[in-house]
């Protein structure tokens, strides 16, 4: 009896259920989607680089999985409330027939439970389908394409979504049983006679608080810039704590300050039903100021989360190429105490096994130090950024033979540089650096090494994307110098590659607990070398930003639904809280079509407020973000403009999607009563 009863109950409040619906299906099919990572098809194609940091990736959505429980559980708890008040009175009726409150409650059950299990499976059939083809974006993210396809489906994914979403329902079950022993019988039979009351401000109140809202969050924004060089500084986090204090007073303030300006403008506040939703609309926002400053934030982080996820992969593809432009790469250390007695970076690699073979084409360059420190080279002629790089990071210049600088270009296939006995050429690949070696070579134009004064050649039109500040010296030069360190450069033909990426990750085996076993290595070879292959780096530096991307992507899609969700939910109990309002203007004389219009337009700005301040937000953070990324000497300039399309397309299918079936759903109760 009871299980038809909520059977009919939800078919009879079917739109009421609609958004509920949609929300718990789009969260189990994203929650199964993102979780079933280890059992898509390209996953099996990785190699060994691929699959270590696939295994990072699924811990950590495994963890964040949890934190993504707990919001979909707030979420939903929150939905099922706002059903719950909405059906006060028919509870009401239910308990003046004589129904006890606990047969109530197992109505409420049953409906939650086949809600629930609807939503788990058609979550599921969903997810199950997406994931095929997410099998492909995942490809995309890691760079990798897969030569076989095959159908998967995660049963361990399946069962880890029904457990998660399972404990959720029943939660909100228990929820529902305290709620509805909570309320009195004549409260729920008089639930749809109680008209919310309006809850307005003193204007002057609410202007006095909007302004000091702006005040705060233009502190805010100008001690993230500030402090943006030195995150550790206690003002940097200080910036965030006043940017959400900001936008809670922002929102708290915004509706009187509406009121007041439009008031001033009689031709837009008395047409047609301004004055009801602007009413509408302070009443909204001063009863719910604190939901909306989360939901902006919510909306700033699933900006900021997708577009910059995405503007990093796109930036770090292009500067890929010129981060190892070899084959292969060597580097043996030589520290400064002169106690290794392995000096020779051929002598160290003949005794690890490691064979030159007759098509191996290799040149090594030996780095000197030069006792001059580059703080007293630049401090003079740097800008601002780097002065405060070099106050925090003072090294010494490094010197490169010419004969060897010249056999690397050599094999990096570009023309080789003259260089005078009286000359040096200083290269760096660094963007500050280079802007100052122009000033330093127009304004100096010499530098004193081993107390000798040398000529700085011009490098204006030799582009070096590889090394960072380094001088090339004469070769006599480095001979009173103390080596520090040997590179060799490995180049082969494309056949080779496997074999020679399989003899240097050999070397990477046997070196690879060095951080822990250094004494031990030490003792054993004598001596510490670091490979590497530009496959290995390739392939570890897409995982890491496809890793990266993935959660990035997973979080914005959790807070963005969540947003959307919110708004919708809170609009949907307002136009069943309104009715009695909506039936006023009907009887005033309003026209449907008036209505509409103003449904539309409370809709709209309630939708578009907090989207807004969290664009403006992400402006501002965008500015931080490049600022941190130039005095870290990535320079890492985000180009937002693709990927900003990308996130705009994901922001109106979903949160505009959410927009308009609200706006459907709240025009139909209005309708329908």
């Amino acid at each position: 009896m009871y299980f038809k009863m909520a059977v009919n109950n939800i078919k009879k409040s079917f739109k009421d259920y609609a958004i509920y619906f949609i929300t718990l299906t789009l969260a189990v099919c994203i929650f199964y989607n993102f979780n079933s990572i280890d059992s898509q098809t390209v996953m099996y194609e990785m190699n060994n680089y691929q699959l270590q940091s696939i295994s990072v990736l699924s811990k950590g959505i495994s963890y964040i999985s949890i934190f993504i429980s707990i919001v979909f559980g707030g979420l939903i708890i929150y939905a099922n409330n706002s059903l719950v008040k909405k059906r006060k009175k028919e509870f009401g009726i239910y308990a003046t027939l004589g129904m006890a409150k606990r047969k109530i409650s197992l109505i409420l059950i049953c409906e939650t439970l086949i809600v629930g299990i609807i939503s788990l499976i058609v979550g599921l059939l969903l997810g199950i389908v997406l994931s095929q083809g997410i099998s492909v974006l995942t490809g995309k993210l890691f760079e990798f394409t897969m030569t076989e396809y095959k159908f998967i489906v995660s049963m361990s994914t399946i069962n880890k979504t029904i457990m998660y979403f399972g404990i959720m329902f029943m939660l909100v079950m228990i929820f529902n049983t305290i709620v509805v022993s909570k309320h009195k019988l004549i409260d729920m039979i008089n639930a749809s006679k109680k008209n919310e009351d309006l809850k307005l401000r003193k204007p002057i109140i609410s202007v006095i608080i909007f302004i000091l809202a702006l005040i705060v969050l233009g502190r805010a924004y100008y001690l993230g810039w500030k402090f943006a060089l030195t995150p550790k500084n206690t003002n940097f986090p200080l910036s965030i704590i006043l940017g959400s204090l900001g936008t809670l007073l922002f929102f708290f303030g915004l509706a009187g300050v509406i009121l007041v300006i439009l008031r001033k403008s009689k031709k837009i506040y008395l047409k047609k039903l301004n004055i009801f939703v602007i009413k509408q609309f302070n009443n909204k926002i001063n009863t719910n100021f604190i939901s909306m400053a989360i939901i902006c934030l919510m909306l700033f982080l699933t900006i900021v989360m997708l577009s910059s996820s995405l503007s990093f992969k796109h930036e770090v593809e292009k500067r890929l190429k010129n981060v190892m432009p070899f084959d292969a790469e060597i580097e043996l250390r030589i520290p400064s105490d002169n106690k290794q007695e392995v000096k020779d970076i051929r002598e160290a690699l003949k005794k690890v096994g490691f064979e030159l073979k007759d098509y191996y084409k290799y040149n090594i360059i030996d780095f000197y130090g030069t006792k001059v420190k580059t703080s007293s080279l630049l401090n003079e002629y740097a800008n601002e950024n780097l002065k405060k790089r070099l106050r925090n990071y003072a090294w010494e210049l490094g010197a490169v033979k010419i004969s060897q600088y010249n056999e690397m270009r050599k094999l990096r296939g570009e023309s080789t540089i003259d260089l005078k006995e009286n000359e040096v050429l200083l290269i760096t690949d660094d963007v500050d650096e280079n802007e100052t070696l122009q000033n330093l070579i127009k304004n100096k134009k010499e530098i004193k090494i081993d107390n000798k004064n040398y000529i700085i050649k011009n490098n204006i039109g030799i582009k070096e994307d590889y090394y960072g500040l380094t001088a090339v010296v004469p070769d006599s030069l480095v001979k009173n110098m103390t080596k520090y360190s040997s590179k060799m450069h490995i180049n082969v033909s494309e056949k080779n590659k496997e074999e020679l990426d399989d003899a240097v990750r050999e070397i990477e085996v046997k070196f690879k607990n060095v951080d822990y076993e250094r004494d031990k290595l030490l003792k054993k070879y004598g001596f510490i070398i670091s490979a590497y292959t530009k496959t290995g780096m390739d392939n570890k530096v897409k995982s890491a930003v496809g890793t990266y991307l993935y959660i990035g992507i997973y979080l914005g899609f959790v807070f963005l639904i969540s947003s959307a969700a919110i708004l919708a939910i809170q609009q949907l109990t307002e136009a069943s809280d309104s009715l009695n309002r909506y039936k006023a203007l009907k009887n005033f004389g309003a026209s449907d079509d008036m209505i509409n219009k103003s449904i539309f337009a409370q809709i709209f700005i309630h939708f578009m407020l907090p989207l807004g301040l969290a664009l403006i937000h992400f402006a501002v953070a965008l500015q931080i973000i490049k600022r941190m990324s130039e005095y870290a000497g990535v320079l890492t300039i985000l180009d937002i403009g693709p990927t900003m399309m990308v996130t705009a397309g994901v922001i109106i299918i979903i949160y505009g999607g959410y927009f308009y079936a609200t706006y459907l759903g709240y025009k139909n109760i209005v309708k329908n009563n």
